[in-house]
């Protein structure tokens, strides 16, 4: 075998994956995305953390929409039926009569009991939408601290403090001492 070389061929062919999944590479970017995330989150609420890969936070995300959602629901009834018995019982047709429970109350008290539903649907609303964006938030957040690096090397450590305070006493408190050396 004189012109061969005996040493084995070294080069390893290396499988090309050409399509890498919906979680490894998106249509925005290396996974996790924070602006993926947030896209998702925006489009359906809960999205982005499914995105994320934090399905518990799933349940938390809807129960609290969920709740606010039938709250503002159950409000705005609420709202119509004191706006419609309060129009019946300042108007002058003695045909329209507010409907039980509301025939019991005055005007006044019908006006003062609608205006503080009408707060009560305003803010609510104002929650629903806080919820929203703050689920968004979250998945931004939580996409850009997937790829945090945490080191061993990091450590902090909680202990108790006294020190001179006004007039030389003594004031307790906590110290946070942090070591960041590698």
């Amino acid at each position: 075998m004189a012109g061969q070389s005996q040493g084995a061929d070294t080069t390893v062919a290396t499988p090309s994956i050409e399509n890498p999944g919906f979680f490894r590479r998106t249509f925005l970017g290396e996974y996790p995305s924070p602006r993926t995330a947030v896209i998702l989150s925006l489009v359906l609420p809960g999205a982005g953390q499914v995105y994320n890969k934090k399905w518990w936070k799933l349940p938390i995300a809807y129960g609290v929409l969920g709740t606010l959602i039938y709250l503002e629901v159950k409000n705005v009834h609420q709202y119509r039926a004191l706006r419609n018995n309060y129009k019946w019982a300042v108007d002058d047709d003695p045909t329209t009569n507010p409907t039980p429970p509301y025939n019991r109350l005055s005007a006044s008290a019908l006006r003062e009991y609608r205006d503080q539903s009408r707060n009560r649907v305003e803010r609510n609303a104002l929650g629903i939408g806080l919820a929203y964006l703050l689920t968004a938030a979250d998945a931004f957040v939580d996409a850009h601290l997937a790829r945090f690096d945490v080191e061993e090397s990091l450590s902090g450590r909680l202990r108790p403090s006294v020190r001179l305070g006004v007039g030389g006493m003594p004031v307790l408190g906590i110290e946070i001492s942090t070591n960041l050396s590698k």
